[in-house]
C-alpha cells in the first residue's frame, strides 16, 4: 500500500465520522496527519530495494566515508615503508653579499674588507641507510593496512546489519498502519451496528457512545503509526547518508520460514569469515609486527654518503681586483729581482730558483687584466667544484638510556592486548550466534502460534457481531448488554492478536538480522548464503 493510498484511506475513514464530533477537533486530526505528507520527490529508487538500499548507504553514509579514507592513509604508510630502501637526497643553495668594512668579533677586530663580496654555493648530498627498523617497517606497515582494511570492512558490514534493520523497521511500521487502518475499519463497521440498533431501540445509547469512543481510539492510534511510520523511514535514510525528500516506497523481500541451520554449523561459519573476528586477527598481526619492528633497534645500523658541492666569490669592485694584481705582479718582479740580484753577487745559480728569462714586466699586461676581470665574473653560478667526498658507518647502538627496552616492553603489551581482544571477540561471536539461534527459533514457533491466535478471534468477532445484530443472547449471559460487552471484549482480542502477531513476525525478521549479524554472513531460506 503506497503512502497515498493510506492518505486517502485515512481521510475517507475521518469523513464518515459522526457529526456529532466537534468540526475543531476533527480539522485538527486532519492536519496533524496531512502536515507530514512529503511535498517532494526523493532522488531514491522508487521502490527501494534492500539491496539498493545497502549500495546507498555505502556510497553516501557519512561516518562509513570517513572511515574508508583510512584506507588511503594506510596505502601512503606502505608506500613510506618501502621508500625507507631508497637513498636520501638533499640539495641546497645559497646567495649571499657582504658589505665592505671592518669585520669585528666582540672586542676583536677580524678583518678589513675594502670592497663587497657576492657569493653563492650549492650543495647535492645522497646518503643510504640501512637498519633493523627500516627492515621491519615494510612488513609493519602492510600488517597494519591489513589491519584498517579489515576493520573498515568490519564497519561496512557493521553498516549493512543497520541499515537492513532499519529498512525492516519501516516496513513494520507500514504494517502497524496497515493494522490500525483494518481496526479502524472494524471499529467503523461496528459503530454502524451498534447505531442501527440504538436508533430502533434494541440497545441502549450508552453502547453507541462507547462504540464512538472505541472509535476514537482506533482514531488516535492511526494518527501515532503514521507519525512512527515517518519517523522510521527519516531514521532509515539517515543511515543511508541521504535527505528523505519525498515518497518512501520499500519493496517486501522478507518472508518467515522454519530455521534450517543448526547452531553447531553456524557457529563454526562465524568464527571462519566474521569481519570483526578477522579484524581482531588483523589487529593481532599488526601488533606483533610492531613488537619486531620495536626489536630490530638492537641491529646495527650501515649509512652510506657522499655529496657534491660548489662555490664563487666575486667582489663588487673590479677596480679593486684589478688594483689587487697589480699589486701583486710588481710585488712578484720586486721579489725576482732581488733573487736575481743575490744570485748575480754569488756567482752561481741557487737551487730551486728558476728565473726563466728574466724578471718581466712589472706592469699587467691587456691579456692579464681581462683574465682578472673574468676571474671576478663568477657570480652566480660560475661554480668552483670542491673534491667529491664520500664516506661509509656502521653504528652499533649500545645503551640509549633504556628506550629501546620501552618501547619493546609497550609494544609487547600491545600485542598480548590484541591477543586478549581477539580472544574476546570469539567469546562474544559465540554468545551472539547461540543467542540469535534460539531467538530466531523461538520467534519461528511464536509467528506459528499468532497466526492460529489471528483466525481463532478474527471467528469470534465475526460471531460475536452476528449474535449482537441479531440481538441474540450470549453465550453466557451475565447480564443486559452483555452481547454489546462480548462485541468489544472479541474486537479487543482480534486487535490484540493482530497486534502481536505483527510482533511475533519482525521478531522474527529482527532475528534473522541478529543471527546474520552474529554469524558475518547473509542468510538465506534455504540455506547459508549471501543474499
Amino acid at each position: 500500500m503506497t503512502r497515498d493510498m493510506r492518505h486517502r484511506r485515512f481521510r475517507a475513514a475521518f469523513a464518515r465520522i459522526g457529526r456529532a464530533a466537534r468540526p475543531g477537533v476533527v480539522g485538527a486530526l486532519l492536519g496533524t496527519v496531512l502536515g507530514v505528507v512529503p511535498g517532494s520527490a526523493q532522488q531514491v529508487p522508487s521502490p527501494l530495494t534492500l539491496a539498493e538500499a545497502l549500495r546507498l548507504a555505502r556510497e553516501n553514509n557519512p561516518q562509513f566515508l570517513s572511515l574508508q579514507n583510512d584506507v588511503s592513509v594506510s596505502d601512503w604508510d606502505v608506500r613510506e615503508a618501502y621508500g625507507s630502501f631508497l637513498p636520501s637526497v638533499a640539495a641546497a643553495g645559497r646567495f649571499g653579499y657582504t658589505a665592505p668594512g671592518v669585520q669585528t668579533y666582540s672586542i676583536l677586530t677580524l678583518a678589513s674588507q675594502a670592497t663587497g663580496t657576492l657569493s653563492s654555493a650549492y650543495s647535492l648530498g645522497l646518503s643510504w641507510r640501512l637498519d633493523g627498523n627500516s627492515i621491519f617497517e615494510v612488513s609493519s606497515a602492510r600488517a597494519a593496512r591489513r589491519a584498517t582494511e579489515a576493520g573498515v570492512d568490519a564497519q561496512l558490514f557493521q553498516l549493512e546489519s543497520v541499515v537492513t534493520l532499519r529498512y525492516m523497521a519501516v516496513l513494520r511500521a507500514e504494517d502497524e498502519l496497515d493494522v490500525f487502518t483494518r481496526q479502524l475499519a472494524r471499529a467503523e463497521r461496528n459503530l454502524g451496528i451498534v447505531q442501527a440498533r440504538v436508533a430502533s431501540g434494541a440497545a441502549a445509547g450508552i453502547e453507541g457512545k462507547q462504540a464512538e469512543v472505541e472509535r476514537g481510539r482506533r482514531q488516535v492510534d492511526m494518527i501515532r503509526a503514521e507519525q512512527g511510520l515517518r519517523n522510521q523511514e527519516l531514521q532509515l535514510m539517515e543511515q543511508i547518508g541521504l535527505p528523505l525528500e519525498g515518497d518512501l516506497q520499500l519493496r517486501r523481500e522478507f518472508d518467515v520460514f522454519e530455521p534450517g541451520w543448526t547452531l553447531a554449523e553456524l557457529t563454526s561459519l562465524a568464527l571462519e569469515s566474521h569481519p570483526w573476528l578477522e579484524a581482531a586477527a588483523a589487529q593481532e598481526d599488526a601488533a606483533r609486527a610492531k613488537v619486531r619492528q620495536a626489536r630490530s633497534q638492537y641491529f646495527p645500523a650501515l649509512t652510506l654518503s657522499t655529496g657534491w658541492s660548489g662555490f664563487t666569490n666575486q667582489s663588487t669592485n673590479s677596480d679593486f681586483e684589478l688594483t689587487k694584481a697589480e699589486r701583486g705582479a710588481r710585488s712578484a718582479f720586486d721579489s725576482c729581482n732581488r733573487w736575481l740580484t743575490i744570485q748575480n753577487g754569488l756567482g752561481t745559480e741557487l737551487p730551486g730558483l728558476d728565473l726563466g728569462d728574466g724578471c718581466g714586466s712589472p706592469e699587467l699586461s691587456d691579456a692579464q687584466r681581462r683574465s682578472v676581470l673574468a676571474s671576478n665574473d663568477a657570480f652566480p653560478f660560475d661554480f668552483t667544484k670542491s673534491p667529491l667526498s664520500f664516506s661509509a658507518t656502521v653504528s652499533i647502538p649500545l645503551f640509549q638510556g633504556f628506550s629501546r627496552e620501552r618501547q619493546s616492553a609497550t609494544a609487547s603489551a600491545a600485542s598480548r592486548d590484541a591477543q586478549h581482544q581477539r580472544r574476546a571477540e570469539e567469546l562474544r561471536i559465540r554468545r551472539a550466534v547461540t543467542e540469535a539461534y534460539n531467538a530466531m527459533v523461538a520467534a519461528w514457533e511464536v509467528v506459528r502460534i499468532e497466526e492460529r491466535n489471528v483466525e481463532l478471534a478474527g471467528d469470534r468477532l465475526d460471531a460475536a457481531r452476528q449474535r449482537y445484530s441479531m440481538g441474540a443472547a450470549p453465550a453466557q449471559p451475565a447480564s443486559a448488554g452483555s452481547t454489546f460487552l462480548e462485541l468489544l471484549d472479541a474486537e479487543a482480542s482480534l486487535s490484540t492478536a493482530e497486534r502481536d502477531h505483527l510482533t511475533a513476525v519482525y521478531d522474527f525478521h529482527q532475528g534473522l538480522a541478529q543471527l546474520e549479524e552474529a554469524t558475518g554472513r547473509r542468510l538465506a531460506p534455504a540455506g547459508v548464503g549471501a543474499n
